[in-house]
């Protein structure tokens, strides 16, 4: 009995598609997937974040993006859609085809993480985000928990580890500060498990 084989495509295949499609895929190592549905707490941290960064860039030299701003990452030849991207200056597009461009000089990038992105967040997509050569931070949020997983460039091949997980704390995003009960506002998040008396 002969076992299917899954399609593999090209990147200009994936591009083609992706141009004419109703809805957004991924594309990663031949693979194209559709992106999985965003929870309302997804919805809400993107819309929170949007929002709190798009304040405090008014009247400067950056932009903020939400998912719907494709990038491409040469040194990969992959196309992501982070849920927001932060762009300093003026931006850079890599143009795919006649109408379709990608982003390719980020700042910032943040995801906001789901059960099925989780892993892809933390190895694959970073992998390729930090060779990203104008990329100075990388954040990652947690969903259903106060927690947010970030990381500052030092140098071109370092960078600084850190996190914050209290609601009255704040994180430093493209030089502005943002509170982190401001990133979870009206956001449910799941309760911590009761301790069993002893």
């Amino acid at each position: 009995m002969e076992t299917a084989v899954e399609k593999r495509y090209t990147l200009e295949e994936y591009l083609k598609m992706e141009y004419h499609a109703k809805t957004r895929h991924y594309f990663y190592n031949g693979k194209v997937a559709p992106m999985p549905y965003a929870s309302d707490s997804h919805g809400s941290i993107v819309a929170n974040l949007m929002r709190e960064i798009g304040v405090h860039v008014k009247k400067t030299t950056f932009r903020v993006y939400p998912s719907d701003r494709m990038l491409y990452v040469p040194e990969c030849r992959l196309n992501y859609y982070p849920d927001v991207m932060v762009v300093k200056g003026e931006p850079v597009f890599h143009r795919h085809t006649k109408k379709m461009f990608a982003s390719l000089n980020p700042y910032v990038l943040i995801e906001v993480l789901s059960d099925s992105t989780e892993e892809d967040g933390r190895i694959d997509k970073w992998q390729c985000y930090r060779k990203i050569s104008g990329l100075q931070q990388y954040f990652m949020v947690a969903r259903d928990r106060v927690y947010i997983d970030f990381y500052n460039r030092i140098d071109e091949t370092r960078w600084e580890n850190s996190y914050v997980d209290q609601m009255d704390q704040e994180v430093e995003i493209a030089g502005f500060r943002v509170k982190v009960e401001d990133i979870y506002l009206n956001v449910a998040l799941e309760k911590p498990e009761k301790k069993a008396d002893l």
